[in-house]
């Protein structure tokens, strides 16, 4: 083996041995993920200074600051994220599926707001303790309307390039089938529902299901990465216990949350003012964590392959 050959044999040990990537695939492939980090940062931000530029209490939520001057960051941010989550490619099977499904969402979770008090929201429909004001309902349906019909284009080009490379992979079809039903889900959510119930719940349930798919992909990932030999910055037993810890923590902080929504709205119990907040807070750290650990594991190899 020459010396040439030898170093980069050793850092790319754990890819397939006929690949070779350019430099500028790599590049971009870098960039591409780091620009989810940069955009999570630029809400914290952006968040931050509205709470300085205020100076008294937060509001109950980060996605009540829809209705801050924060709502411009904070909706493009999302979407952002979310088409990058669909354009970088994750490893081939479930963790590209789930990475794909989380993108497919966030930008729901950017263009429902979170419901808010009939004081707020100038008047609530009957029966309706919280909801999105009025004004914005135009906005919303627009929104969400063009989401799902760019949605619906994307999955049917996605079927047609996978039947023109040929028979399709069981994790492809299952990818695919995945997606198509969860446009479906949420379509008919949309369309076939009464407005109100779409407008009060879509958010928090497109939210918990992105945390929930992260989640997965750093399950997958902390089984996986003890299989590599050569990784930048931790060893892989290091990388596989920050995957996992943040795992439990994502699942954890879910569940405690539901816990606490549901004693609040069963029984005289009421958390601190703030408290959904410090939960999207967590998470927010948790996802960005994450996701910088992952760019930290790939930065050598660029587009992630199939372990050996």
């Amino acid at each position: 083996m020459d010396e040439a050959a030898g170093p980069t044999a050793a850092r790319r040990s754990d890819a397939p041995p006929t690949r070779a990537l350019s430099l500028s695939t790599v590049r971009t492939y870098r960039y591409l993920r780091l620009s989810v980090v940069g955009l999570a940062l630029l809400l914290a931000v952006s968040l931050a200074l509205e709470v300085a530029r205020t100076g008294g209490p937060l509001l109950e939520s980060i996605s009540a600051y829809y209705y801050s001057p924060v709502r411009g960051v904070l909706v493009g941010s999302l979407v952002a994220i979310g088409l990058a989550l669909i354009a970088i490619a994750g490893r081939p099977g479930a963790e590209d599926t789930l990475l794909n499904l989380a993108g497919m969402l966030v930008p729901v979770v950017a263009f429902v707001p979170t419901p808010v008090e009939p004081a707020a929201a100038g008047g609530c429909p009957a029966g309706w303790e919280r909801c999105v004001p009025a004004n914005l309902v135009p906005a919303v349906a627009n929104n969400v309307g063009a989401l799902l019909v760019v949605g619906g284009v994307g999955i049917a080009v996605a079927v047609w390039m996978v039947l023109a490379a040929g028979r399709p992979s069981v994790a492809t079809r299952w990818g695919l089938t995945t997606a198509g039903l969860t446009w479906v889900a949420f379509g008919a959510w949309f369309l076939m529902w009464p407005r109100e119930s779409f407008l009060a719940g879509a958010h928090y349930v497109a939210a918990v299901l992105f945390f929930g798919l992260v989640a997965a992909v750093a399950v997958l990932d902390a089984v996986r990465v003890r299989r590599r030999t050569h990784v930048r910055v931790l060893s892989p037993r290091q990388f596989s216990g920050s995957y996992g810890a943040i795992a439990v923590g994502m699942v954890g902080t879910i569940a405690v949350t539901g816990v606490v929504a549901g004693a609040e709205a069963l029984t005289p119990f009421a958390a601190f003012d703030g408290w959904v907040f410090v939960v999207e807070a967590v998470l927010l750290v948790l996802f960005t964590v994450f996701w910088a650990l992952q760019t930290a594991e790939n930065w050598e190899d660029g587009v992630p392959d199939p372990a050996p």
